[in-house]
């Protein structure tokens, strides 16, 4: 299967090293780009660097990754993909019958990864559109199957996903800073600061993972009177999670407004 990426900006850079990463070919993928430099770096990935119409006569799939902005002059390019390849969308906002309006294609899919795909560990959300063929989304799952956890949800949650997932890796990675900048200033070197700050992370996604269960983690760790109620009476008081909710409600606003 030969797979097209047009862009190769800070999210079709990182599908592109995602796929590599999980031993896809290096060679059966085909990405462009308007900006040179980046093909560029993409060639020394050991790609094959196309334009969007070669993208369209030769990929079997193809992954849309670039700006919305962008979109009218891609879907002039690749306007007749046909209904036999599959077309999957990763621009933020841009519904499926939008897409479908400007692309001849049957097979057309919207998704929300996020840059973690890079590191095959992202969240995938995924919808079809309804003429989709059953056996080409099978071959779209599994290969997205390659660079994260595909999930498959209403076109109507994307937007959300987008915050959730989609800018919840810069949320996250901001909380993470948070706990390495106090270890730092309560005297731990920086390495030893985020080596503690990253697995204190990752422990607690495992644990969650078997517990399924918030609550149960709080009471394990929590002890009356202890040090740990004692920052929690913090956060609570300053309403971090508050705060938290907000901003992912926010970037969902602006998401919804990009699909309007």
């Amino acid at each position: 299967m030969k797979v097209g990426i047009i862009g190769f900006g800070a999210l079709g850079s990182s599908i592109v090293e995602g796929l590599i990463r999980s031993n896809f070919p290096a060679e059966e993928l085909l990405v462009s780009d308007a900006d040179r430099l980046k093909l560029e770096s993409a060639k020394r990935l050991g790609v094959k660097v196309a334009d969007n119409s070669e993208i369209c006569r030769h990929a079997d799939l193809i992954i849309l990754a670039v700006k919305p902005k962008d979109f009218n002059r891609v879907a002039e390019d690749i306007a007749k993909v046909g209904d036999k390849k599959a077309l999957i969308s990763f621009i933020a906002g841009l519904k499926i019958e939008k897409i479908r309006s400007k692309i001849e294609c049957k097979n057309v899919f919207r998704g929300m990864p996020n840059i973690s795909v890079k590191v095959c560990d992202s969240i995938i959300g995924l919808t079809a559109s309804e003429e989709a063929d059953l056996k080409v989304k099978d071959d779209v799952i599994k290969l997205l199957s390659r660079i994260g956890k595909v999930i498959e949800v209403e076109e109507r949650l994307l937007d959300t996903l987008t915050s959730i997932s989609g800018s919840g890796v810069a949320f996250a990675s901001e909380i993470i800073r948070a706990f390495y900048e106090a270890a730092v200033l309560l005297g731990f070197d920086h390495k030893t600061a985020k080596e503690v700050s990253l697995r204190v992370f990752s422990g607690t996604t495992k644990l969650l993972e078997e517990e399924d269960d918030f609550e149960k983690i709080f009471k394990l760790v929590t002890t009356p009177a202890g040090t740990t109620i004692e920052g929690i009476y913090v956060l609570e008081r300053t309403g971090v999670r508050g705060y938290i909710i907000e901003a992912i409600k926010a970037a969902a606003e602006k998401a919804s407004r990009l699909s309007s």
